[in-house]
Order: structure tokens, then sequence, then C-alpha cells
């Protein structure tokens, strides 16, 4: 009899666990840079409980997060066919989105994903650049700025908008 509960409690909590979703590489498939949404289709599939198994639908509406701060962003161009990490909330978003909250209880659902741009399966010549050099780099397309403890390195054309003024 113990063992019989104890499978049971044991196939329900992999039920359960099989609904929840944490994280999954993404495709971007669409970017709207005015409300900084996208459409990504997540990579992968889901198995079902009858051994059926399917791709994962299109997501629409994804935030894209940025990093962002105190009134500053760090902002890139963001294509079609970009990679991203979806990650899921733990709860619905909409009461982030809108303010108020809601009576949804999607726990890590699909429809609460939030994309992170950048994951990688080949990663760009500036990462290890980055690492050798101990710098923050930015680089598009060749244009490239460095930042390591020595100052600041630029690769490409420079165009000054306002004033220079000398240190202290």
């Amino acid at each position: 009899m113990r063992a019989q509960y104890t499978k049971a409690v044991k196939e329900l909590m992999h039920d359960v666990i099989d609904e929840m979703h944490t994280a999954i590489p993404g495709r971007i498939i669409s970017f709207d840079p005015d409300r900084c949404e996208a459409d990504v289709l997540p990579f992968g599939r889901i198995e079902t409980h009858d051994g059926r198994v399917i791709t994962y639908p299109l997501l629409s509406k994804v935030p894209v997060m940025f990093p962002q701060g105190g009134g500053a962003v760090i902002a890139f161009p963001v294509k079609n066919g970009d990679d991203c990490l979806l990650l899921f909330a733990e709860q619905t978003l909409e009461t982030w989105r809108v303010g108020a909250a809601t009576k949804t209880e999607l726990h890590f659902d699909l429809n609460n994903a939030v994309a992170l741009v950048g994951l990688s399966k080949t990663p760009r010549a500036a990462v290890r650049d980055a690492v050798d050099k101990d710098a923050v780099i930015i680089d598009h397309a060749g244009t490239r700025i460095e930042l390591n403890a020595n100052g600041v390195k630029i690769v490409g054309d420079l165009t000054v908008t306002g004033e220079i003024n000398g240190g202290a």
C-alpha cells in the first residue's frame, strides 16, 4: 500500500513539473521596438501525457529585456532570427503590464515569457577579446569601443556631438 502511495505521489509531482516552464532558448521571429515586444519561437518540443511530441507554439508580445535603470539604457538592434533566452515568470505578467491584480493563475506558463536577447551558440570574437584584454567591449560590424583599466580605445570613425571637457 505504501509503495502504491509513493508511486502515485511521484507521478503527480512529475505531472506538475512537466507543466512548469522555467527557461528555454528561443528565436526572435519579429520585434516591435516601440512596444519592446517580440514574437518568439521556442526551440524544442513538448511531450504530452499521452506520448505525443509537438513543437512549441509561437509566443506573441513577449517583453524583451535590455539592461536599464536610473534613466540609462543599453540598447542594441534586435533582428529577426536572433537567438534569445526565454524566462517564464512565476506569476502572470499582466499584473506588471497593466498595474492591477488579475485573477489569472498561470505559474511558469508559456504566456509569462520574457526574452533576454544575446544567447548565442557561436559567440562573437568580441567575447574572446574582452576576456583576453580584461575589457568591456562594444562592437558593431567592426566599429568598436574598448574600455579597460588604462582607458578607452575607439576603432572606427568618431563623431562627437556636444562638448568635450577635460578631467579634474
